[in-house]
């Protein structure tokens, strides 16, 4: 009896986490970045662990050529030819990591928000897809940030660095909580923002609040009724197949 249980309990877990996963997917491709389900680590913020040069020449591996760019760069990070060039070279290469910081730093030499936030949207779906060290997720973490924070600073009621910023705190920092408050924040702005609905409702499922995790899916689905992943998930929790 108890082992029927239990392997009954591991099945809906089962289902769920698939999903989970497939919520996540179909939103990925949709909104262009990357989403994880459950925060990775608390980490911390020492200078020594913000590293993006040693991150850019890992990224470059043995082409010389690239690393002599990077190295141009860490002496004048305000050379318009060489972030140029960086970008350029992410874009042929499809190295990420590369645009996230050549638009960084030119988003902050022309004082363009556009270029600040599409930044920080690669740099945080850099970090999801980089299954290198704690360290590099730090300096993920916090090029991500900053980037949302300059343009918050311009725009404190930009919804999409309100939210970026949140998941990069819970997602890379661990800090559900701040996260939280981020989050529902750019809801108190657009209750129909829907970034914002779905990373709510992943962290009340994660913390078993199922009846606002339901209440936002019945949202969700009503402002994606495309969304199959959605719909079935909100099945689930209606016939109490995940309490």
């Amino acid at each position: 009896m108890f082992k029927n249980k239990k392997r009954n309990s591991q099945l809906v877990l089962t289902g769920i986490i698939a999903i989970l996963l497939g919520i996540m997917t179909w939103f990925g491709i949709n909104s262009k970045s990357a989403i994880y389900s459950t925060p990775i680590v608390d980490l911390s913020e020492s200078q020594s662990e913000i590293n993006i040069n040693s991150l850019l020449h890992h990224a470059a591996g043995s082409n010389q050529a690239l690393n002599l760019l990077i190295e141009s760069i860490e002496k004048d990070t305000a050379d318009s030819k060489s972030i140029l060039a960086l970008k350029t070279a992410g874009q042929q290469s499809k190295i990420d990591i590369f645009i996230a910081y050549a638009l960084y730093l030119e988003g902050i030499k022309n004082k363009d928000l556009n270029l600040l936030q599409q930044s920080a949207n690669l740099f945080f779906e850099s970090g999801t897809h980089d299954p290198d060290t704690l360290a590099d997720k730090t300096t993920y973490k916090v090029y991500t940030i900053r980037a949302c924070d300059l343009i918050l600073k311009s725009n404190p009621k930009n919804i999409e660095s309100i939210v970026r910023k949140a998941t990069a705190i819970v997602y890379f920092g661990g800090d559900i909580m701040s996260g939280v408050g981020l989050l529902k924040q750019a809801e108190s702005l657009d209750s129909n923002y829907i970034d914002a609905q779905h990373h709510l409702m992943l962290l009340d499922l994660q913390s078993g609040q199922y009846k606002k995790a339901e209440k936002r899916l019945k949202k969700l689905v009503h402002l994606q009724p495309e969304n199959q992943q959605y719909s079935d998930l909100l099945l689930k929790l209606e016939t109490q197949q995940i309490k």
